[in-house]
């Protein structure tokens, strides 16, 4: 059984978390956003969780995604 991993946004519900074919994609994903979001003075966070399904990942994500504070991806594994 392979496993994916699922890009939760900002306050979306889990069930509404995207598919991510790697951890890259999803990181690349997060970071487009967020730059975007940044512009304008706006912050976002982000988790990942790696499972099976979307039905199968847990409600406690894997990593916690977020902006540094230079502008790079804070990637902590929880």
């Amino acid at each position: 059984m392979s496993t994916a991993c699922y890009l939760r946004m900002g306050d979306d519900a889990l069930a509404d978390a995207e598919p991510c074919h790697s951890l890259a994609v999803a990181r690349d994903t997060y970071m487009a956003a967020a730059r975007e979001l940044d512009r304008y003075g706006q912050k976002i966070t982000a988790t990942l969780h790696i499972a099976a399904s979307l039905a199968a990942a847990a409600e406690y994500p894997d990593y916690l995604l977020e902006l540094g504070p230079r502008g790079g991806l804070r990637s902590t594994r929880l």
